[in-house]
């Protein structure tokens, strides 16, 4: 997303955003870029890039939540969150379980079935989705090409410690929060009344 002012982004996605962080609600890559904000001491709003790129099962589990926490007075369906962010049924529906197996989806079969949020929504924070819903968080694998320095160097620290600060940025952050957002919320309203 690129910085339009202090008081919000422009997201890549297209949502004007308040100090607080988006998902990008199109279809693609989400990315750390597009999930700025206006940090208390502007440390982690990148301008320069991407810092770190999410697979698209923790994008999509992060539409799936907001969606589903946008119509907290109704279960929603695999086949309309579908149809909204136009994603494969099946692949959703792999992202569906990983997020019920974890607590943020309680899934109900059926007829009537369907989707709600597992617990509130002020209770679901980014940094826990992430950290879930990622295959791996290394941001670097000394053992993919063993390296001789594995055990004696100092890079690998750095990394762990700017990961865990990365992660404790974001737990800041719950879905509460994104849903909060008047623009998130009315871009979740719009794609949903065209299913």
């Amino acid at each position: 997303g690129d910085k339009s002012g202090t008081a919000g982004y422009l997201c890549s996605c297209g949502v004007w955003l308040g100090p607080r962080w988006c998902i990008s609600l199109p279809v693609g890559m989400a990315d750390f870029q597009c999930m700025q904000r206006a940090s208390y001491n502007g440390a982690y709003a990148s301008t320069a890039g991407e810092w770190m790129e999410l697979t698209y099962h923790t994008d999509y589990a992060f539409r799936v939540l907001m969606y589903a926490g946008a119509h907290p007075d109704r279960r929603v369906t695999l086949a309309e969150i579908a149809r909204a962010y136009d994603i494969s049924r099946e692949h959703l529906r792999k992202v569906v379980h990983g997020l019920a197996q974890h607590g943020f989806l309680a899934t109900t079969k059926g007829r009537a079935g369907g989707l709600t949020l597992g617990r509130h929504p002020r209770s679901i924070r980014v940094g826990d989705v992430v950290q879930a819903m990622e295959p791996s968080m290394a941001i670097i694998d000394c053992n993919r090409q063993p390296c001789p320095l594995t055990g004696r160097c100092y890079l690998k620290a750095v990394f762990n410690r700017g990961q865990k600060a990365f992660l404790e940025e974001i737990n800041r952050v719950t879905l509460a929060d994104l849903l909060e957002e008047e623009q998130t919320l009315a871009g979740i309203r719009i794609i949903s009344e065209a299913v």
